[in-house]
């Protein structure tokens, strides 16, 4: 088992966690998906898609978040953040409070989305991870690599 802790001041962010491979983005199998459940008239559900399963965490070796550059190959923008940020569930983080900017809270109908960045800090302010809560979005905690340490 495995346990997060704020690089600064060394209280956990996550309780006890196990990793496991990354759910591969393009298929179903591996992900986390509770029942769907009914929608709403804004196609809104209360059961959204959620990447890890609770006290499973996972490294990705991709970027992550912004800031977004331009793909010459694609034309389209693609995250270019920190690599091998640790995707956990969005109940798996403890001892972690909103940003204290408001700006960096930033979201949609049902949650943050952390397209400007991290919008969690640890209860000492250091900033240490994006939540992902919002309704169009998969649902997850990423913690900054450089913002924790692992301890095993």
């Amino acid at each position: 088992m495995t346990v997060f802790q704020c690089r600064a001041c060394h209280r956990a962010v996550t309780p006890a966690v196990t990793e496991r491979p990354l759910p591969e983005p393009h298929t179903d199998d591996g992900w986390y998906q509770p029942e769907t459940g009914p929608t709403d008239a804004n196609g809104h559900t209360d059961r959204p898609i959620v990447r890890m399963a609770p006290g499973t965490f996972a490294v990705d070796p991709d970027p992550s978040g912004p800031p977004y550059v331009l793909d010459e190959s694609s034309g389209l923008l693609v995250e270019s953040g920190p690599s091998r940020t640790v995707v956990l569930h969005p109940g798996d983080g403890i001892g972690q409070e909103q940003h204290p900017d408001v700006a960096m809270r930033r979201g949609y109908c049902c949650g943050m989305d952390g397209e400007w960045g991290p919008n969690l800090v640890c209860a000492c302010g250091a900033v240490v991870a994006t939540v992902y809560s919002d309704c169009y979005q998969v649902q997850e905690i990423r913690l900054e690599p450089d913002a924790v340490e692992r301890r095993d």
